[in-house]
């Protein structure tokens, strides 16, 4: 029916046909032609069910695997955020699996918060840099160990570093300024061991000497929000990057040429390691500094075998102070031992001496008193005595008289 009125079609099946004489209304053949229409669109109507149906699950299962796409798996090293219609969300999640709202209203950002990464500088260091020999390493690295957690190890940055705040000269242009002609290079012949102040990577210390040198930095993330917030995760390594070599630069400028290669290494480390921890609390990155390991710190290759017989005369020197030490630690104590040893000898020498002295001497204080009282007693039989002492040590003795003189004794000593 249009506009309320009716078909042709409608009318026709409204209004049976005119009877014919050769073809009755009420014939086989034409209800057996309606009997096949009637079959033909009920066939329609259910194909055409069938296919809404089909249509309708499909399209659930297109519904629930859409909602199904939203589901993630964090890894063990790994903590996610999720950013909602562009927005961060405080929440940290941490390993396992995590529903989120599908794409476009949910995106999944996967922070490697138990890993320690590990960033290279290589700035400071000369193209060809110096032997294994002569680079002085820290015991970190000299020694292997195993890290607790794993390491991702970020590629070496071999740029040459500049703070200028006019921009960083390109090396080319750097390259046409230093001409084979410059009095800058006129030392540097090719494959030379001169420096070359646009090609290779140096600093100064606190006495104007230059050095090279390279660092490994081991960081963890420790809050992943404020990593995300803060930059990308390739602006975030330049900012550590820059905010090391400021410290390494800093730490330099306060240390001699001397400590630096010497016995204050493992206090430059030290120094560098407060440094950059500080400047990068300020960048409010939220890492955490796990070491920062000098792998080579060495002077220029044209000065380096001077350096090296410095370094030699010290250690040397140094070897024959410590031997001094051994022997006067040695030696000292024995001296003292011998010395306390002679006074305790000489002490007790001195007390028997003056012991002995004293009784001979109360002795012949005594006898001189009896002397002095009966010299006629005391002197025959003093007499009497010392020949009673002497005579039996005698091996001749002659007694030779006299008739008015005194008695001579002769004797001879017994040996």
């Amino acid at each position: 029916m249009i506009n309320g009125s009716p078909t042709p079609s409608e009318r026709a099946a409204a209004d049976p046909p005119a009877a014919s004489p050769r073809h009755p209304a009420t014939g086989p053949r034409s209800r057996r032609r309606r009997a096949r229409r009637g079959d033909s669109g009920g066939a329609l109507f259910s194909a055409l069910g069938s296919s809404i149906r089909l249509l309708r699950w499909l399209l659930i299962g297109l519904v629930g695997l859409y909602l199904t796409s939203g589901f993630t798996r964090v890894g063990p090293q790994e903590d996610a955020l999720i950013y909602r219609l562009g927005k961060l969300q405080p929440t940290v999640h941490p390993p396992g699996f995590l529903f989120a709202l599908p794409a476009p209203i949910d995106r999944v950002v996967r922070v490697p918060t138990r890993t320690q990464h590990e960033l290279l500088l290589t700035g400071w260091q000369s193209e060809e840099p110096a032997a294994q020999g002569n680079e002085i390493a820290s015991p970190a690295a000299a020694t292997p160990t195993t890290p607790a957690v794993p390491v991702a190890q970020t590629s070496p940055r071999r740029q040459p570093y500049f703070s200028s705040g006019g921009g960083d000269l390109p090396m080319s242009a750097s390259l046409s300024v230093l001409s084979a002609g410059s009095p800058f290079t006129s030392g540097i012949g090719p494959g030379g061991r001169g420096l070359h102040p646009a090609r290779d990577g140096y600093t100064l210390t606190a006495d104007v000497n230059l050095v090279q040198a390279s660092f490994a930095v081991r960081y963890r993330i420790v809050d992943p929000v404020a990593w995300v917030k803060a930059a990308s995760p390739e602006t975030a390594v330049s900012l550590i990057e820059s905010a090391c070599y400021h410290a390494a630069m800093r730490a330099l400028a306060t240390t001699k040429v001397d400590d630096a290669l010497g016995n204050q290494l493992e206090h430059l480390r030290d120094t560098l390691r407060s440094a950059a921890e500080e400047r990068i609390n300020r960048l409010q990155l939220g890492i955490e500094l796990v070491a920062v390991d000098i792998q080579q710190l060495v002077p220029p290759p044209a000065v380096l075998s001077a350096f090296n017989d410095v370094t030699s005369a010290q250690v040397e020197a140094r070897t024959v102070v410590e031997e001094a030490r051994t022997y006067h630690a040695q030696v000292l104590p024995k001296a003292q031992s011998d010395a306390y040893r002679l006074r305790q000898q000489s002490d007790a020498e001195r007390a028997q001496t003056v012991a002995k002295a004293q009784g001979e001497m109360s002795a012949f204080l005594a006898l001189l008193a009896e002397y002095r009282a009966a010299p006629t007693l005391i002197g025959p039989r003093l007499r009497a005595e010392t020949l009673e002492e002497v005579l039996p040590r005698l091996k001749y003795r002659t007694m030779v008289p006299s008739d008015s003189g005194p008695l001579h004794l002769l004797i001879r000593e017994n040996r």
